[in-house]
C-alpha cells in the first residue's frame, strides 16, 4: 500500500470526503514534486496521425470503414453535425453509418429501460401507489433473472411493520383451534397415550368406558381437553381417600353446601336448605351413567362463587432458628392443616374478616399480594408491569393530555388488547384486579383449607372443582335463548339477521348483590364501572378511537368528547324494577337505570356484552347462541375453559373495558356520527401508521379476503356453533362422567393400599 502510494500523482487534490471524516491530514501527504518521473517511466512515441482526408484501408471482407458506402464528404459531415465536433474530431468520425446501431447498443438500450421501468414501479411501490401483493408477486418471478439488489429494492420494505394488534390475535385463533380439533384422539388406544403423555400416569379404572360414552353415545369431540379438570384434583391427590371422604361428610354440616349421594348406582339430593338446584341438575348430569360409579359423595356448592381459599402453609428451616443447614424442619404432626376440622364454622363474616384477606393468606409468600400496597405499585411502575384490571397512573391523565391536543394518540391501554380472559391470570400476582370485582368483596365466608368442594365457578387461587351450572343445565327463561319460541309465545324469531343489527355494544344487568364486605367499594365493581364508564357525560375529556383499513392496513384515528363517542357506540345501562324502588337512588349514584328487559332486546346489536356476577355469568350460553358477536370480560373460571378458543368463538375484554370502544372501531369503523363534519366543524382523523409490508391478513370464514365486519361476523357464527356442537347437554354429562372417573380412583381404596387406623 505504501508504494502504490507513492507512485500516485502529486497533483491529486486531497479528498473533501476523506478529511471530513477521518482524521487523516492532507497536508501531511509527502511531496512528490521533486521526483524524476524520467527515471520511473517508459518513454513512447505518440501513434501517427492519419492525414486529414485520408481513408484508413482495412481488409475487411465487408469493407469497413474502406467501404463505399461509408466514403464520402457528406457522410463526414452529418458525423460532424450529430457530433459537434467539425473537423477537430478527426477523420474517422466521417465514415460511421449513419441510423444504425450495433447489437450491444441495442442491448444496452434495452436493459437500461428495462431498469428504468423498474425503478420507477419500485418508487411508486415505495410511495404504496402498488399494492404489497402484487409486487411481491412480481419480484418472486423476476429473482432468478434480475440482480438480487433490485428484487430486494422491488419486494415490499422489509423491517417493523405496525399492523393493527388484533389482526395477530385472529390469526392465532384461527390457527390454535384448528390444531385443536384435528389432534383430539379417536381411538381408545391413542387417547390412552395421550393422557399419559399429558399427565405422567395411566389413566384411572372406568377410562374405557367413559371414552366410549363419550365418543360413541354423546359424538364428543374434545376428548383429549380435560387440563382445567385435572388442575382442579391435582391438590387433592395429596390427601389419602379416607381423609378426602372424611372432609366430605364434615362439609354436609356447612350451611351453602348441598350431597350429592351414590349408594349401588342410584344418586340423590341431600341439603338442608330450600337451594338445592345446583345439586339437583349435577343428579341429574349423572343420569346416564350413574350405574357405573362406585359409592361416594359429592359435596355442591349452592352458591355461584368459589368457597374454598387453603391457607398456604409457611415452610420452616432450622436456619430459622439460629442453627446451620439448610434443611427443612418437620411438620408438627398435630398442625391442623394435615386435619382440619369445620367444627363451629361460620358461613358469612361477621365484620371479622374478608374474602380478600383470606385470598392473601392463600397466595404464596413470595407474591404481590402479600406485599404492602406501596411495594405493589412501585413494582407494577418501574417494571413496566400493565396490570389487565388497572394501571398504575391516573385515570384522568392520558384525557387530560388529550384536552388541547392537535391529533388523536391513543393511550397504551386503549390499544392493549387481551389474548384471554382475565381468568387466565393469578390474582397472587396481579393484586390490582381484586378491587374491581364484586368476587372479592363477598359477605359468603371461605373455607380456609382444602375440602372437596364442587363449584360452577372460581377465580384463580381457588381450590373449588368446577362442574357445570344448573343455570347451563337447565335455564330459566332470562338465560334461554329464544325463550319465547321455545315456549309457544312467537312463531317469529327474536333474533336478528346480522344486516339489520346495530354495529353497538348492548348490555343490561343488575345491581349485584351479596358483596358489601368490606362495605363501600360498590363504585368500583365490574357491573357498576362498566354502567359509569359508558355513560359519562363529559365534554371536554377526550375519547380516542382507532380504526383500521382493510385496503392499506393503515391505522388512523380521530379524538370525541367522551360523551359523543358514548351515545355513538353503546347501549348499556342498569336494569332495574321500579316496584324494588331502588330506581332514584341508582340515579342519584349517577348511574343510567332503565326498566327490565327481555334477552332479546340483546339481538338488536352486533356487540352484546358479557359481564359477571359476583360469581360466573349465567347468561353466556344464551349470549354464544345467539347471531351477535359476544364481548367478555371475566375473571371467574369454568368448566369449558379447555374448550373454547379466544377471538376465534368470543372477544376477550380486559377487567378496565378500557379497549372496548377500539374493538367496535376495528370491526366497525368510525360511527358515522363521530366521522365526516358535525356542525360547522371538520373531525380530521390523524393518520398513525401505514405499515409496510402490509401484513398478510386472515381470510374469512368463507375464503374471501379479509373483511372487517365479515370477520365480526365470523366470530358470530363460529360462537354459534361451538355453543350447539361443543357445549351440549351431552357434553356436560361427558365432562362431568369424566369428573367421576377420576374423583373415585381419588376416594376408592384399592385391595393393595393399607386401611388407615382413626386417631
Amino acid at each position: 500500500m505504501a508504494g502504490s502510494k507513492e507512485n500516485g500523482n502529486a497533483d491529486v487534490p486531497p479528498s473533501p470526503a476523506f478529511a471530513q471524516t477521518s482524521a487523516f491530514a492532507p497536508a501531511l501527504r509527502p511531496d512528490h514534486s521533486t521526483l524524476d518521473l524520467s527515471s520511473t517511466t517508459p518513454k513512447l512515441s505518440p501513434p501517427p496521425t492519419p492525414a486529414d482526408g485520408e481513408v484508413p484501408q482495412f481488409s475487411d471482407k465487408y469493407g469497413g470503414y474502406g467501404s463505399q458506402a461509408y466514403g464520402g464528404v457528406q457522410g463526414g459531415a452529418e458525423g460532424d453535425q450529430l457530433l459537434g465536433t467539425g473537423a477537430a474530431a478527426g477523420g474517422a468520425s466521417r465514415y460511421r453509418k449513419p441510423g444504425r446501431t450495433s447489437p450491444f447498443q441495442t442491448l444496452l438500450r434495452l436493459l437500461a429501460a428495462m431498469c428504468a421501468v423498474l425503478g420507477l414501479l419500485a418508487l411508486l411501490a415505495r410511495l404504496s401507489f402498488i399494492p404489497a401483493a402484487p409486487r411481491a408477486k412480481v419480484a418472486h418471478h423476476l429473482s432468478p433473472y434480475m440482480p438480487t439488489t433490485v428484487v430486494a429494492f422491488l419486494r415490499p420494505a422489509s423491517g417493523p411493520s405496525a399492523p393493527h394488534p388484533i389482526i395477530p390475535l385472529l390469526v392465532s385463533a384461527n390457527d390454535e383451534w384448528s390444531k385443536k380439533l384435528t389432534s383430539q384422539s379417536t381411538t381408545y388406544d391413542r387417547a390412552t397415550k395421550t393422557y399419559k403423555a399429558k399427565y405422567g400416569m395411566a389413566p384411572p379404572p372406568g377410562f374405557d368406558k367413559w371414552f366410549a360414552f363419550a365418543t360413541q353415545g354423546r359424538n364428543h369431540s374434545l376428548v383429549d381437553e380435560y387440563d382445567q379438570l385435572m388442575e382442579d384434583l391435582r391438590p387433592y391427590r395429596s390427601l389419602s381417600p379416607q381423609e378426602l371422604r372424611r372432609r366430605t361428610a364434615e362439609l354436609a354440616q356447612v350451611p351453602g353446601i348441598s350431597i350429592v349421594s351414590i349408594r349401588n348406582g342410584v344418586a340423590q339430593v341431600h341439603s338442608k336448605s330450600v337451594k338445592w338446584a345446583p345439586a339437583l341438575a349435577f343428579q341429574q348430569m349423572l343420569g346416564a351413567f350413574v350405574r357405573d360409579l362406585p359409592d361416594m359423595d359429592i359435596a355442591v356448592n349452592e352458591k355461584p362463587e368459589g368457597r374454598v381459599l387453603p391457607r398456604k402453609q409457611k415452610k420452616v428451616y432450622v436456619s430459622d432458628y439460629g442453627l446451620d443447614g439448610t434443611e427443612e424442619l418437620a411438620v408438627n404432626m398435630s398442625d391442623p392443616m394435615l386435619s382440619p376440622s369445620l367444627k363451629g364454622f361460620i358461613p358469612e363474616w361477621k365484620r371479622d374478616g374478608s374474602v380478600w384477606e383470606a385470598y392473601r393468606r392463600s397466595c404464596p409468600a413470595e407474591s404481590a399480594a402479600r406485599r404492602l400496597v406501596e411495594s405493589i405499585r412501585s413494582a407494577e411502575t418501574n417494571g413496566a408491569l400493565q396490570v389487565q384490571g388497572r394501571s398504575s397512573s391516573k385515570p384522568e391523565s392520558p384525557q387530560t393530555r388529550r384536552k388541547q391536543a392537535t391529533q388523536a394518540w391513543p393511550a397504551t391501554r386503549e390499544m392493549a388488547f387481551s389474548h384471554d380472559l382475565d381468568a387466565s391470570f393469578d390474582v397472587c400476582d396481579y393484586p390490582s384486579l381484586h378491587t374491581l370485582h364484586s368476587a372479592f368483596y363477598s359477605d359468603q365466608r371461605n373455607i380456609e383449607h382444602l375440602y372437596p368442594v364442587f363449584s360452577p365457578s372460581k377465580p384463580s387461587g381457588y381450590a373449588d372443582i368446577l362442574i357445570p351450572s344448573h343455570h347451563y343445565w337447565s335455564p330459566s327463561s332470562e338465560f334461554t335463548y329464544e325463550w319465547e319460541m321455545q315456549r309457544g309465545r312467537t312463531k317469529t324469531p327474536t333474533d336478528l339477521e346480522w344486516q339489520i343489527k346495530k354495529p353497538t355494544a348492548y348490555w343490561r344487568g343488575k345491581v349485584t348483590r351479596g358483596a358489601d364486605t368490606p362495605p363501600g367499594h360498590g363504585a368500583s365493581f365490574q357491573k357498576q364501572r362498566l354502567v359509569k364508564m359508558a355513560n359519562q357525560a363529559s365534554t371536554e375529556s377526550k375519547r380516542v378511537l382507532v380504526s383500521f383499513d382493510k385496503e392499506t392496513a393503515g391505522l388512523s384515528s380521530i379524538a370525541a368528547p367522551v360523551a359523543v363517542v358514548n351515545k355513538a357506540t353503546s347501549d348499556i345501562a342498569m336494569a332495574c324494577d321500579p316496584s324494588l324502588g331502588e330506581c332514584s337512588y341508582l340515579r342519584s349514584l349517577g348511574y343510567r337505570v332503565e326498566p327490565p328487559a327481555p334477552l332479546s332486546d340483546a339481538w338488536k346489536h352486533k356487540f352484546v356484552l358479557d359481564i359477571d356476577e359476583i360469581g360466573f355469568s349465567p347468561r353466556f350460553l344464551a349470549l354464544m347462541e345467539s347471531k351477535s358477536a359476544v364481548v367478555k370480560s371475566s375473571i371467574q373460571r369454568e368448566f369449558w375453559r379447555g374448550w373454547i378458543q379466544p377471538w376465534k368463538h368470543f372477544i376477550p375484554l380486559s377487567s378496565s373495558y378500557s379497549e372496548l370502544h377500539n374493538i367496535q372501531t376495528f370491526f366497525s369503523g368510525f360511527p358515522p356520527s363521530l366521522s365526516g363534519t358535525r356542525g360547522n366543524r371538520t373531525v380530521a382523523s390523524t393518520t398513525l401508521t401505514r405499515p409496510h409490508p402490509i401484513p398478510e391478513l386472515p381470510l374469512n370464514a368463507d375464503g374471501s379476503a379479509f373483511d372487517n365486519d365479515k370477520a365480526l361476523r365470523d366470530i358470530a357464527e363460529a360462537g354459534r356453533e361451538w355453543k350447539t356442537q361443543h357445549l351440549r347437554k351431552a357434553d356436560m354429562e361427558c365432562y362431568v362422567y369424566r369428573l367421576m372417573v377420576e374423583w373415585a380412583n381419588l376416594v376408592t381404596v384399592y385391595d393393595d393400599e393399607p386401611e388407615e387406623v382413626a386417631a
